[in-house]
């Protein structure tokens, strides 16, 4: 007699997907657990060194060195503090962000053409035009101008870094201004900013005296700087001098110089106590959500429990009569969500009611018991007691609407009972259910009812 062979099961990616999916809620509540947690520990050390780093004693320890040990924590602090403005300069300047070898530039060549003229018949007025000159230099270099490019150019820059980018030179009657413009694709936008500005200007200053101020020339370029090729290799070279000199005063520094530099350094550092850190709140939230999967992985790979009704044809070769949607019977907070994951898991899927399902199969059944000319079934399942009852008080009614004979029991390899009353119909009809069944059980049905020589003539799931 042949018993039934254990498969390898295989798992189906996309279902595994949708199992991790319908976790949402446990993703969410261990992201948020796990976020709070590591953000606290964070906050907790950062706090504990705060408190540390002040209760350090530092007038005691400069008490205890000499002038010249003092005078070597000194400068290495004043070294530290030089190479920290520096990096920050580097990471925070936006002229420093600028490529210096595509460097977007839009110059404006401008001309003042006053009306002063001098007559040595008449009585001649004092020369306006260097006035003039100076009130749009002036005005091109005042913060009103600059911040009207931003406001109207949308820039993502403050005033003080437009500073940097801006510059003008006079020469004669003649202004050039060019700018280095930090996002390229607003270059247009920009040199209309500045031409509609000094537009305006011009009419209000015609009370210094009538002129005329004409745009020469301009252009929208992407050059090469070398001057900002050569300050940020500068600016580089100072950190590597000034990180080489500090490392070297520390060297021969004793460990009580040490101790006080680095009190010194944590009191820059923690001149704010230590507050939540955003970073850590993310890496914990991943972390949460990543613990979740992982164990809803591991469940579906190392589980001992039917994962879906479509393992009873592969793993045992049986028929599979139908499949029964058991309604929840918990009332989860936001179920409407699982409603329409559920919709969308199931979009390929004809959508039917628990009756419709029971009728489909109730007919399955019917017509192979026509087929085999069989009058009366056996419905069992190694879970059979854990059944819910108003689905099987649906089902045998509708077998016996069909004409068809039932009789029930218990799991067969527990029940003796079960087992001779299976053995005298002859003919089984098996009531499983997903995440509930055992697939070690089901294996021992099935080799218990073909030592039997009992005819199996299917399997019902519910799911």
């Amino acid at each position: 007699m042949e018993t039934q062979e254990k498969k390898t099961r295989e798992i189906n990616l996309a279902e595994l997907f949708w199992q991790i999916l319908l976790k949402w809620r446990s993703i969410i509540c261990f992201g948020v657990l796990f976020a709070v947690l590591l953000c606290g520990m964070k906050y907790m050390m950062d706090t504990k060194s705060y408190h540390a780093s002040q209760n350090i004693d530092t007038k005691q320890l400069e008490n205890q060195l000499t002038e010249e040990e003092r005078q070597q924590v000194a400068q290495a602090n004043n070294l530290s503090a030089r190479i920290k403005e520096y990096e920050t300069y580097l990471e925070t300047s936006a002229w420093m962000q600028i490529d210096p070898y595509k460097k977007p530039m839009v110059e404006l060549q401008y001309y003042v053409d006053s009306e002063y003229t001098f007559n040595y018949t008449e009585e001649s007025k004092n020369d306006y035009t260097s006035s003039l000159m100076t009130l749009y230099y002036n005005y091109i270099m005042s913060g009103e101008m600059s911040q009207n490019v931003i406001d109207e150019a949308k820039l993502s820059i403050s005033q003080a870094d437009l500073s940097e980018l801006w510059g003008i030179s006079q020469v004669g009657n003649s202004i050039s201004i060019k700018i280095i413009c930090p996002e390229k694709d607003k270059m247009e936008m920009v040199a209309d900013s500045i031409k509609t500005h000094l537009s305006s200007k011009e009419a209000e200053f015609q009370d210094i005296g009538p002129h005329k101020l004409k745009l020469l020339s301009e252009s929208q370029n992407v050059v090469v700087d070398n001057n900002l090729i050569d300050r940020k290799n500068t600016i580089s070279n100072n950190i590597s001098t000034m990180s080489a000199q500090l490392k070297s005063l520390k060297t021969g520094m004793n460990g009580q110089q040490l101790l006080l530099l680095q009190s010194e350094e944590n009191e820059e550092e923690d001149s704010e106590k230590a507050g939540f850190n955003l970073k850590f709140m993310i890496l914990g939230g991943f972390f949460g959500a990543f613990l979740v999967c992982f164990w809803v992985v591991c469940k579906v790979l190392f589980t001992a429990r039917l994962q879906s009704s479509d393992e009873i044809r592969t793993l045992y070769n049986l028929r599979l009569l139908g499949e029964i949607a058991v309604p929840s019977q918990k009332n989860h907070f936001l179920s409407g969500i699982d409603g329409m994951l559920l919709a969308l898991k199931n979009r390929k899927k004809k959508k039917l009611s628990m009756e419709q399902q029971i009728k489909i199969i109730a007919a399955n059944i019917a017509l192979s018991c026509r087929q085999q000319k069989i009058d009366c079934i056996y419905m069992t399942g190694s879970e059979y007691e854990n059944v819910n009852a108003d689905i099987l008080n649906l089902l045998k009614k509708e077998l016996s609407s069909q004409n068809v004979k039932l009789k029930e029991g218990g799991s067969i390899y527990y029940d003796t009972e079960s087992l001779k009353q299976s053995s005298e119909i002859g003919n089984i009809v098996l009531v499983e259910q997903k995440e509930l069944s055992i697939y070690d059980e089901i294996s021992h049905e099935l080799n218990l009812a073909k030592e039997q020589n009992t005819y199996i003539l299917g399997a019902i799931v519910l799911v």
